[in-house]
């Protein structure tokens, strides 16, 4: 059985079945009805802005300009009462808060107290902008928002102009008094012109007497510039000198410190001789009468102790000699651990013998030591402290002249410091007086410089003087005359209504658009289109039956199925066309190729359709449903695709609404067919994807059991 009796037998299935045939032609005339419900609408988005509620709040309180009120919050309120460009409804601050909390406005606009005192600020230095508050209400319609918010820039344009009408007005008013005050200034300047003739012979004398007296100042001035410059010669040569003297006063000082250090210096020494004269007598007196006697008895102490010592020596040595004996004559018995008695006196006397000897020895050396000290001390201890005491009584004598010689000294040394002081002073005193008459010179010499330099400027500034009072004079002339051809120019200003108006508003916009929509639904066709398109096909897609029956091939089920969605799908298309053109009568600038776009349109979306369904069945049915929601706002139906974050512009050159969208836009709007070609191409692409898709899952497809082959027969 070949592809095309298979279809017929499908075909055949659908027209038996009348509920199935029913709910294919209702499929078929989904996109029908979705087009024609969506697409009959002739009205655009901004046909009913009267409808929206907006509250307004005019609080404003008016002002003085000129004397006479003001009330720009008025004004705006009458305008907005007859304009009825939104729906206004003119409440209190209150009820305008509570009608936005309850949802029942799109936008409040709040006219501030100050608002006309604002106004009367224009033309001061420091105007203040006027502020008009408005509070939207986004949440409620999105949409709506951005439309209330285009309105408030109106109504800013709309003050901005008439406040720059008013400002305009005032000017153009000031103007005529300009012409006034022009004329005005033209005749009190013939009056200035003949002040200033008078002014310039009068700075002409001057001149010439100035002038005169320019060389007698200039002598002036080089004189106390001489008489400076040898005080400076002066107050240097003192000042070059000033340092000898110091030294001198300095120096003078330093031996006159001397001195008295000398002075007293001397005067200690002569106390300290004294004490060692008195010393020396005493010294003399205890060597002669205690020392000398003491030594001489020293010496015969030391004869006799030499005499006795030898005795006590020799009487010890017979001592123990006799012990010795003794104990050989007497043995002793005693017991450990107690010692021989006798053995211990013998030990005793053996230690004192030998004590007696040693002193003995001794002695003999102490005695000759003792003579000679003795003799020593008679033959010249007592002679050297009597010279010594003589010499000091004459160090004395000596000593006293040169305490005297240095008293003398400090008063010379004295007398000289306090002399070479007064000449240090008196120098310094010197330098000061001639650096005052040093800088009182420097002075005088500045401030006759000073004159002279200030003559020879006076004398340019006269030149200057006479110079500029001619300069005036025929400057005077000139604004008179000026001033009388602006009296006449601006006298025929014109001030009129339009041309206060042509100031205030220079600019008007002269706007066209290209490619523009008939009607709002225009816009939104290549959208409708789309979505019935898929739609309808993915409905027909539910009275398909896809299982493969066990006597057809996987191909041959392929083809059918594929041939039987898009003879559907061109069905469905050439309602929807029949639809556009003869019931709906769209505006299209290219319709062949609308025609043509849509039937590849459709043969495109039913592929997909097929591929989902074959492969999940209601699964696959509820992608192909997500996949509609996905491209709802991301394929340039609602908003720009290049208006869209990074990511989302990326996912939407995959997403095949994409290409469709801007196709049919290319077809009905745009009347460019070659990128409707270039869309056509790449749906076409999609055409063979998913058909190659669709054939694999029908490959892979498992034969049906013999029940299931005789339910689907």
């Amino acid at each position: 059985m070949n592809s095309f009796k298979l279809l017929s037998a499908e075909f055949s299935k659908i027209a038996a079945n009348k509920g199935i045939l029913v709910s294919v032609i209702a499929a078929l005339l989904v996109p029908v009805v979705y087009g024609g419900i969506l697409l009959s609408a002739t009205w655009g988005p901004y046909d009913n802005l009267d409808n929206l509620p907006v509250a307004v709040v005019n609080n404003d309180q008016g002002a003085i300009s000129e004397n006479e009120p003001i009330n720009v919050g008025n004004e705006l309120v009458a305008n907005m009462k007859e304009g009825k460009n939104l729906g206004w409804e003119f409440v209190n601050s209150t009820d305008a808060m509570r009608g936005l909390q309850k949802n029942e406005y799109y936008m409040a606009i709040i006219i501030p107290e100050d608002f006309s005192q604002r106004v009367t600020t224009v033309m001061e230095p420091d105007p203040k902008k006027l502020e008009l508050e408005y509070i939207q209400n986004e949440g409620m319609n999105f949409l709506a928002s951005k439309v209330t918010e285009t309105a408030t820039q109106r109504i800013r344009e709309q003050l901005a102009d008439t406040i720059t009408q008013n400002y305009t007005s005032k000017v153009f008013t000031s103007l005529e008094d300009v012409s006034d005050g022009f004329g005005k200034a033209a005749d009190g300047s013939a009056r200035l012109s003949d002040g200033t003739t008078q002014l310039h012979n009068g700075t002409e004398k001057l001149l010439n007497s100035v002038t005169s007296k320019q060389s007698d100042i200039t002598k002036l001035a080089n004189g106390t510039q001489e008489l400076k410059d040898g005080t400076s010669l002066l107050l240097s040569k003192l000042e070059e000198k000033s340092g000898d003297i110091n030294k001198l006063a300095d120096g003078s000082r330093e031996l006159h410190d001397g001195t008295v250090k000398l002075k007293d210096g001397t005067g200690q020494i002569l106390v300290g001789l004294q004490k060692a004269e008195t010393g020396s007598a005493d010294l003399k007196n205890g060597v002669a009468n205690n020392l000398a006697p003491g030594a001489r008895g020293v010496a015969d102490g030391t004869v006799r102790l030499k005499d006795g010592s030898a005795k006590l020596a020799d009487g010890a040595n017979r001592l123990l000699a006799g012990l010795k004996e003794f104990r050989e004559a007497n043995p002793s018995t005693t017991l450990p651990p107690y010692k021989d008695p006798y053995q211990q006196i013998i030990d005793g006397a053996q230690n004192l013998a030998n004590g007696l000897n040693s002193l003995s020895t001794k002695s003999v050396a102490l005695s000759k030591g003792a003579v000679k000290v003795s003799d020593g001390i008679d033959n010249k201890i007592v002679p050297g402290t009597a010279q010594l005491h003589d010499g000091l009584n004459q160090l004395v004598a000596g000593q006293k002249k040169v305490d005297s010689g240095a008293a003398q000294l400090e008063d010379g040394a004295s007398r000289l410091a306090n002399g070479n002081a007064q000449v240090e002073n008196g120098w310094q005193e010197l330098i000061t007086g001639v650096s005052k008459l040093d800088s009182g010179a420097g002075r005088i010499a500045k401030g006759n410089a000073a004159v002279d330099e200030g003559w020879k400027k006076l004398s340019t500034g006269a030149s200057k003087l006479e110079d500029g009072a001619g300069r005036v004079n025929d400057g005077s002339e000139e604004l008179a005359t000026g001033l009388k051809e602006g009296a006449d120019k601006t006298s025929g200003l014109n001030t009129g209504e339009k041309n206060i108006g042509m100031f205030s508003s220079p600019v008007e916009l002269a706007s066209d658009t290209v490619n523009d929509y008939e009607y709002y639904r225009d816009s939104t066709a290549p959208y409708i289109l789309t979505l019935g398109l898929f739609v309808g096909i993915l409905i027909m897609s539910l009275f398909i039956n896809f299982k493969r029956p066990a006597h057809v091939s996987s191909i041959s089920w392929f083809t059918v199925k594929f041939m039987n969605l898009a003879l559907l799908s061109l069905i469905q298309a050439a309602l929807l066309l029949m639809t556009v053109f003869f019931i709906l009568k769209l505006n299209v600038t290219n319709p062949l190729g609308l025609i043509l776009f849509t039937i590849v349109v459709s043969i495109v979306f039913s592929a997909i359709v097929l591929f989902l369904a074959s492969l999940g069945g209601n699964i696959g049915r509820f992608i192909a449903l997500a996949l509609v929601i996905l491209q709802l706002s991301i394929t340039g139906a609602n908003l720009p695709i290049e208006m869209l974050p990074e990511n989302l512009r990326t996912l939407s050159e995959y997403l095949p609404f994409t290409y469709s969208i801007a196709g049919f836009k290319s077809v009905i709007t745009l009347g460019d067919f070659g990128a409707a070609l270039a869309n056509m191409s790449i749906l076409l692409a999609y055409l063979v994807l998913f058909a190659l898709l669709s054939l694999t899952v029908f490959l892979f497809m498992k034969k049906p059991k013999q029940h299931d082959v005789e339910a689907a027969m």
